[in-house]
């Protein structure tokens, strides 16, 4: 049996194809303006590597920032969830992980099956993410992948106030025109992102077996610099950066092998600033009556046939990424209309965030 999980981050998007319980392929690609469009792409090079094409694959799990715009996934998971799924797989002894990806970081803590027991995160500040060393490496002119083993030949440690990503700009600018040394100025920045790192690992209970995934775990100065401030060498595996795709990939070899693909719920929408906006359908509860294509005045849904060939409701590809912008959400078209999704739907399997 052939899985597939595919993790659309902020910054990159990753995929892992497995067959049972060994990886056969994996690809990473920057995200690109167009998340649907970024997970075929990154999909296709990870099966072309196998020699696959999609048809092969028995069933596809998705994560990360853009889960719910990958128009071939049967699911999609929260990527805390994969992130402790993936890494268990590598290291069963790990209790506590530190994801540092590319728009936040998360502190998860895990019991011995890779299931999430506790996680804080960080996501209202640039600061400590991808994005924020990637900042920092263009005012620096050095280029992202040296920044930490620069870092790392300082003679002395640059101090930073904040980590804000406005200010720290501001303040790495300033240390340059006055002669400080790259070096010097990224040991300051390393340190004062694995104070911040590290007290989110701290409100989680780090456990003397942890890791570290996502992009930055690849940086060898934020590495070094934890493993100072937390006392304990990290398991760091082959590859950090697609342990989300990887626990997607094998959250959907137990969904199928498990016999449990009809118990999932499906997310289609998106977040942004001025709020969440979900269509959530649970294919384990729909019947595939179709009363909701009949009756939605905005025309956002459709019946498809899912992986077992049975009917079942899902939004039109064409209505994905303008959702908000079609369905005026419930209490709004429940105002104006006496039949709608909900009302029609025998088995409430709909449900909205709006």
């Amino acid at each position: 049996m052939l899985f597939a999980g595919i993790d659309i981050g902020s910054r990159s998007a990753k995929a892992v194809i497995m067959r049972d319980d060994t990886i056969l392929s994996s690809a990473i690609c920057d995200t690109g303006p167009e998340s649907i469009k970024t997970s075929y792409k990154v999909i296709e090079q990870a099966l072309s590597s196998a020699g696959l094409s999609l048809d092969d694959i028995d069933y596809t799990v998705a994560t990360g920032y853009g889960r719910v715009l990958v128009p071939f996934a049967n699911e999609n998971i929260s990527e805390i969830s994969c992130h402790a799924r993936g890494i268990n797989w590598y290291f069963p002894s790990v209790r506590t992980i530190l994801d540092m990806g590319g728009q936040d970081c998360k502190a998860i803590s895990c019991d011995g099956n890779g299931k999430v027991t506790n996680f804080v995160m960080n996501d209202k500040c640039a600061g400590g993410t991808g994005r924020f060393f990637e900042m920092i490496a263009e005012v620096l002119n050095v280029p992202l992948t040296e920044i930490g083993n620069l870092s790392l030949k300082a003679k002395t440690v640059t101090p930073f106030n904040t980590i804000c990503a406005v200010f720290a700009k501001s303040e790495a600018i300033a240390y340059l025109k006055k002669g400080t040394p790259k070096s010097n100025i990224l040991a300051g920045l390393h340190r004062a992102v694995a104070a911040r790192s590290f007290d989110l690992l701290k409100r989680v209970s780090l456990e003397k077996d942890f890791s570290i995934t996502g992009g930055i775990a690849k940086n060898r100065g934020m590495v070094a610099k934890l493993t100072e401030m937390a006392g304990l060498e990290p398991l760091l595996c082959e590859d950090p950066q697609i342990i989300g795709a990887l626990g997607a990939s094998i959250f959907a070899r137990e969904r199928f092998q498990g016999g449990t693909l009809e118990n999932t719920k499906v997310q289609y929408g998106y977040t942004d600033g001025t709020g969440n906006y979900f269509i959530t359908i649970d294919t384990g509860k729909c019947n595939g009556c179709g009363k909701c294509v009949q009756v939605c005045p905005a025309e956002v849904f459709v019946l498809a046939e899912n992986a077992n060939g049975q009917p079942k409701a899902m939004i039109k590809e064409t209505a994905r990424k303008q959702l908000p912008l079609l369905c005026p959400g419930f209490q709004s078209c429940n105002e104006n209309h006496e039949a709608n999704c909900h009302t029609v739907c025998s088995e409430e399997a709909i449900s909205h965030s709006w």
